[in-house]
């Protein structure tokens, strides 16, 4: 991928070691922690746009389907959309919306603050740094890297374009290609790495 790829900013991905580094740091004790540690998880294991994730209602998590339902109000373009759930995530949502009971009952907000308000999307930007100082990451954390991270893994993991563009939601596929950019670098060193 010639010249032309180097004019497009790459999208900061984190490895795996900092990506659970990062989602170690809220404790499952605390209704925050167990808060906190959701939102993290369907940004990095579901692909959510911290947006996507602090507009989320509690009717949205479709346990028995093992899915999250994007309404078009909440979701980029105004574009319905789903998101799956794997075991892991599935379970911890489970174990927030029994506790959140305590603080939101009858609010629709699936993420909210202990006085019952919703999660705001500063506020997730706010923890990210936090939580990524207190894991020792060498660069702060942002939603979009989790969400980058996602997208890079599921390539990794033998998804093909179009499959990570589904799960991605993205209309264009131009924009799901950006992803194969950061894999320039690893053949870069593979291949030096050869001789």
């Amino acid at each position: 991928m010639g010249s032309g790829s180097k004019s497009r900013k790459l999208p900061r991905v984190l490895t795996q070691e900092d990506a659970a580094a990062l989602l170690a740091v809220p404790s499952l004790k605390r209704p925050t922690g167990l808060r906190n540690r959701c939102l993290l998880e369907l940004m990095y294991r579901c692909g959510l746009r911290v947006s996507e994730v602090c507009g989320l209602h509690v009717r949205d998590v479709r346990r028995r389907e093992k899915q999250i339902h994007l309404r078009p109000e909440v979701a980029k373009g105004g574009q319905e959309g789903w998101a799956y759930l794997d075991p892991r995530t599935l379970e911890l949502l489970e174990l927030w919306k029994d506790v959140r009971r305590n603080y939101a009952a009858k609010k629709p907000h699936l993420f909210t603050t202990l006085e019952g308000g919703p999660v705001d999307r500063r506020y997730v930007w706010a923890m990210m740094r936090r939580y990524s100082r207190r894991a020792g990451l060498e660069h702060p954390a942002n939603p979009h890297a989790l969400r980058h991270t996602y997208a890079t893994e599921l390539l990794r993991e033998g998804f093909d374009l179009r499959q990570v563009q589904e799960l991605l939601r993205h209309s264009n596929i131009q924009t799901t290609s950006v992803y194969l950019h950061v894999f320039d670098h690893e053949l870069q060193r593979k291949i030096w790495e050869r001789s």
